[in-house]
C-alpha cells in the first residue's frame, strides 16, 4: 500500500508538471460557465453530460497525454525496472485520473449550489465518477497499445467518442426500437450518464442495474485479460 501511494503521488507530481491537469482544469472551467449562465432546468439537463465528458471521456485523453510524455521521456521504463510490481503501477495511475473527476465534480456541485440552489447528492455522485473514469480508461489503455502515438490516438480516439455518445442522441429521438435500449447502456459513456441523470429524475432501476453492470464488467474484464498482460511490453516499445 505504501507503494501505490508513493507512486499515486508521483502519478499526480506528473499531471502538473506535463500540465495535464492544468489544461484538464480549463475545460472544467468552461462547462462550469455553461453551467452558471444557463437556467437551473437546463443545467441540471447539461450536467449529466458534461459529467461524462470529463469524468469519462477526457480522463482517456488525460491519460494518453501522460502515457506518451512518459514515453518519450523515458520515465515508464525507468519504473518498470525499479522494484514495484505492474499491479501497483497500473493502480496509482488508475487512482491518479479519479483526481480531475473529483476536482470537477466537486467544482460542478458548488456551482449548481450556488447559482441555482441544486444540491447534486454528492458522494453517490463521486461514486459514478469512479465507475465512469473506470471504464473509460480501461477503453484508453487499449486504443493507447493500438496507437503508434499521440496523434494516431486521437484518430482512434475521435471514432470512439462519437460510437460512445451515439446513443445519447439516438435514445431520445426513439431512433433505438424500446425492446433494444439495453443496446445503448453498452456505451460507457451512456450508462454514466443515465447514473448521474438518476440522481435528479427517477429512473428504471433494470437500467440503472445495466449500468452498473457494464461500467463495472469493462474494466474488470479488460485490466486482468488485456491490459495488465500487455502493459510492460507496450511501455518500452518505441
Amino acid at each position: 500500500m505504501a507503494n501505490i501511494l508513493r507512486l499515486f503521488i508521483g502519478e499526480v507530481n506528473r499531471l502538473f508538471r506535463y500540465k495535464i491537469l492544468f489544461f484538464g482544469l480549463i475545460v472544467s472551467v468552461l462547462w462550469l460557465i455553461v453551467l452558471g449562465l444557463t437556467s437551473a432546468a437546463e443545467a441540471q439537463l447539461l450536467l449529466p453530460q458534461l459529467i461524462v465528458l470529463d469524468t469519462g471521456l477526457m480522463a482517456i485523453i488525460l491519460l494518453s497525454s501522460s502515457y506518451f510524455f512518459e514515453k518519450q521521456e523515458g520515465t515508464l521504463k525507468a519504473l518498470l525496472v525499479s522494484p514495484i510490481s505492474n499491479f501497483q503501477l497500473l493502480t496509482a495511475k488508475v487512482m491518479a485520473t479519479f483526481v480531475p473527476g473529483f476536482i470537477s465534480i466537486t467544482l460542478m456541485t458548488i456551482v449548481m449550489l450556488v447559482v441555482h440552489q441544486i444540491w447534486i447528492p454528492y458522494l453517490m455522485a463521486l461514486l459514478f465518477v469512479v465507475l465512469s473514469t473506470t471504464a473509460h480508461v480501461s477503453i484508453g489503455y487499449p486504443l493507447m497499445f493500438l496507437s503508434k502515438d499521440f496523434m494516431d490516438l486521437l484518430v482512434k480516439y475521435t471514432f470512439i467518442a462519437l460510437l460512445f455518445l451515439l446513443p445519447s442522441i439516438l435514445v431520445p429521438l426513439a431512433v433505438i426500437p424500446n425492446n433494444l435500449t439495453f443496446i445503448a447502456f453498452l456505451s460507457p459513456s451512456y450508462a454514466a450518464q443515465y447514473l448521474v441523470d438518476g440522481l435528479f429524475v427517477t429512473k428504471d432501476i433494470g437500467y440503472i442495474i445495466w449500468s452498473v453492470i457494464v461500467l463495472i464488467v469493462l474494466p474488470t474484464t479488460l485490466f486482468p485479460l488485456f491490459i495488465y498482460p500487455s502493459f510492460k511490453k507496450e511501455a518500452i516499445r518505441p
